[in-house]
């Protein structure tokens, strides 16, 4: 009993391996009533292109290829701008898949930059606030002590004093031109 059942599953399965040619030339629409048509031929010109859900890949089960065809009017009575233009197969789920990573990529790229521009941003402008605070600082004549080498407190002098007003000067230059 098991063998002609196993005969007939067969038998099915070749059936259908042999049609599957035959329905990749299948054109799909939705007509006038919004009813599904399939057939191997294309739709009538009536049909705009945006009902047209499936057609032929080219050179499908012998159709010729779209550039072959004949140019279809659009429902003003138009032909197309240009007869090699194909009608939009749907994207894959791969090629969608892909897309979102580029696009997702792309977006986490330009959020990271920005990060980085503002971080940029926001150490000039401490650095041009930490450059204005010593310029007050040296400016007010108070007496400042700085730390030598061997650990010891030195006062500075008039020249060291002079000399960290004129680097404090360039750095506000160089700090507060770029922040603001």
């Amino acid at each position: 009993m098991p063998k002609p059942r196993l005969l007939q599953c067969l038998v099915a399965a070749a059936g259908l391996l042999l049609a599957l040619p035959a329905l990749a030339g299948t054109w799909q629409w939705r007509d006038a009533s919004g009813r599904m048509v399939y057939s191997d031929q294309p739709p009538p010109s009536s049909v705009p292109a945006s009902q047209i859900l499936r057609a032929p890949a080219p050179g499908a089960a012998g159709e010729p290829a779209p550039a072959a065809a004949a140019p279809r009017a659009d429902a003003a009575g138009q032909a197309p701008a240009s007869p090699r233009s194909p009608v939009a197969a749907p994207r894959t789920w791969v090629e969608k898949e892909q897309e979102s990573r580029k696009r997702a990529m792309e977006r986490e790229d330009a959020e990271r930059k920005q990060s980085d521009e503002r971080e940029q941003a926001a150490r000039t402008a401490r650095a041009c606030q930490d450059a204005r605070t010593a310029l007050r600082t040296l400016e007010s004549g108070m007496r400042i002590s700085a730390v030598d080498a061997s650990g010891e407190r030195q006062v500075i002098d008039d020249a060291e004093r002079a000399r960290r007003i004129d680097a404090a000067r360039q750095e506000i230059a160089r700090s507060c031109a770029r922040a603001g």
